[in-house]
């Protein structure tokens, strides 16, 4: 018996060895191979169920706005915010397109045609203080297409509305306005009809959109305000002015335009100060945003070619060449670029980007 039990055991104890060593070599595991970085786009949880028409950065989150009720599956009022795995609601939000986003005095600043914010009756623009919605005088109103804020900046420590409008808190203005924090005030005889983009150059402010006069001066699409008075860059752009960034020393203007300062150019051209220069050839569609990103000029909108480059809606540019962003974005195209988390961020209508779901935003990074 003794011969027996060790017996027994002594085959129990290879065979558990032996099974051991089976499962240690199994297929199942054999070392995973390590992930090697690469660039590449993904998605923001489930996205938006509408169009993305602005991003910012606030409160170390990235915001989201244009037209949609809801984000990451849950009920949204145009606007959101990211926190780098979910989205959340900003109080109720507003109740019809926000289309600029900008900071001001440590608040977000939100700007288009909406009439109310967080169920208050505020036009135009609002400002979101990280739990309450607050208006900015009376806001807007009037405007030869109704009334929107298209582009918003700060300048000279003011906050910057540009749009569609001929009322600013009480006072007339035409299409721009500035507000010192108690009230809103006219840029001279603003521009003769609407603004679609903003931003300081060389310590002036710039305007473009769809205008051809700015104060009494004759002004194609573009024109600079030096605190009292508005001038002309040139001969300007033939078409119109969607976004303006500085790159490089230079201001940055995208569109749709096939001229400026009379040289053909496509789309997206350079102004150091006293001319126009192109960015290789263009792009063969709109520019509708632009943004900085890892020493790139960063262009989004509804184009397939940048330069000689095959580019789908966004496309990189270092100063002598363009290059593609993996596969680009869906057709439907970019209306909004960001920077959030080392990562680029996309917004529009697009479905998908780099070839995977992506519902109207989307980030570019190395992962």
């Amino acid at each position: 018996m003794q011969v027996l039990r060790f017996t027994v055991f002594t085959v129990v104890f290879f065979l558990t060895i032996i099974l051991t060593l089976t499962v240690g070599c199994s297929d199942d595991d054999e070392p995973t191979a390590p992930h090697t970085p690469e660039w590449s786009w993904a998605s923001l949880n489930k996205g938006m169920s509408g169009i993305v028409l602005a991003l910012s950065v606030y409160d170390g989150k990235l915001v989201a706005a244009g037209v949609f009720d809801s984000a990451g599956g849950i009920s949204a009022n145009n606007i959101a915010a990211w926190n780098g795995s979910s989205w959340t609601t900003l109080g109720s939000g507003l109740n019809n397109e926000v289309i600029a986003l900008t900071i001001y005095d440590n608040k977000l600043i939100a700007g288009g045609s909406f009439t109310t914010a967080g169920g208050q009756n505020i036009r135009g623009v609002a400002a979101w203080d990280g739990s309450t919605w607050i208006p900015l005088g009376t806001g807007m109103s009037g405007g030869l297409v109704g009334t929107a804020i298209n582009a918003l900046t700060v300048y000279d420590g003011k906050l910057i509305a540009g749009g569609s409008f001929t009322n600013a808190g009480g006072v007339s203005a035409s299409n721009i306005a500035a507000w010192d924090g108690a009230s809103w005030a006219p840029l001279g005889n603003g521009v003769n009809q609407m603004i679609d983009a903003l931003s300081e150059y060389n310590v002036e402010l710039y305007a473009g959109g769809w205008f051809d006069s700015a104060g009494v001066a004759e002004a194609s699409h573009i024109a600079s305000w030096d605190g009292s008075t508005w001038s002309p860059l040139g001969t300007g752009v033939n078409e119109v002015v969607d976004y303006m960034v500085v790159y490089g020393n230079k201001l940055i203007a995208g569109g749709y335009f096939y001229n400026a300062g009379g040289q053909n150019i496509s789309n997206i051209a350079a102004w150091d100060g006293s001319t126009w220069s192109s960015l290789g050839t263009g792009t063969n569609g709109q520019v509708n945003g632009l943004a900085l990103y890892n020493n790139l000029l960063i262009a989004g909108g509804w184009f397939t070619t940048a330069g000689n480059a095959n580019a789908n809606n966004i496309a990189a540019w270092d100063g002598t060449y363009w290059s593609p962003l993996g596969t680009g974005v869906g057709e439907e195209g970019v209306l909004a670029l960001s920077v959030y988390n080392d990562l680029l961020i996309a917004g529009g209508l697009f479905t998908t980007a780099g070839g995977v779901s992506a519902n109207r935003i989307a980030s570019w990074g190395y992962r």
